[in-house]
């Protein structure tokens, strides 16, 4: 195993029953089997799918019903894959698709360790796109079931969303965000970057981001 799962007993207690267990299952197999194109990238590696998956299955339990064991499980899919292939810790625009095929690819391949989800496909390739391509894909792709993956991708989109707070105090606009219950989770979002991320690297984006900020303020003044 590369390592173990960083989100401290008292935060995963607060998920409802199934989203807990979804969570340890997912959460160790991200750990012991999934790859990662960067594996130590500060922002875009396990540990920040960690994070997405905790907040994915909380606002999955939250919008579709802790009942919802298919709807969790597309969630925990899409979380712990969706960052695999990315090639730099910029936009890298298209690691949504690299990450669908390989996600693909590895159900194929390991079919007695994964159920292949198609909607997962579709959340991680457009999770780096605007919406609105997303959305018309999906209802492309799922004409009987779009407002229900359309609703998955919303919810996905916000737990990535969720966690740039790990780029500090400017990480977040709440504003963008798309789903009730992924308002109610800022705070809950900021207080698991404190409790899982290495402090010095958090203070350096924090510093990094509060720097770009103000030199942006000082052109418009």
């Amino acid at each position: 195993m590369s390592g173990s799962m960083l989100t401290p007993a008292a935060f995963c207690d607060e998920l409802p029953p199934t989203a807990r267990e979804m969570f340890i299952k997912w959460g160790r197999f991200l750990y012991s089997t999934v790859d990662f194109n960067m594996p130590d990238s500060p922002l875009h590696a396990k540990s920040h799918c960690e994070r997405v998956l905790f907040h994915a299955l909380m606002m999955g339990a939250m919008e579709m019903g802790d009942d919802d064991v298919e709807a969790l499980e597309i969630l925990a899919h899409a979380s712990i894959f969706h960052d695999t292939r990315r090639q730099d810790d910029s936009l890298d625009t298209g690691h949504g698709a690299r990450a669908a095929v390989h996600y693909e690819d590895f159900c194929r391949e390991h079919p007695d360790e994964i159920v292949f989800h198609p909607e997962a496909v579709y959340l991680m390739r457009y999770h780096d796109l605007d919406d609105s391509r997303g959305i018309k894909a999906i209802r492309k792709a799922f004409p009987d079931k779009s407002e229900r993956v359309g609703k998955l991708y919303a919810i996905f989109k916000d737990a990535d969303a969720l966690d740039r707070w790990r780029l500090g105090r400017w990480g977040l606009d709440e504003k963008y965000l798309r789903t009730p219950s992924s308002h109610r989770l800022v705070g809950k979002a900021r207080e698991l970057v404190g409790a899982t991320m290495n402090p010095k690297i958090l203070a350096y984006y924090d510093n990094l981001i509060d720097t770009m900020m103000q030199e942006r303020k000082g052109h418009h003044d």
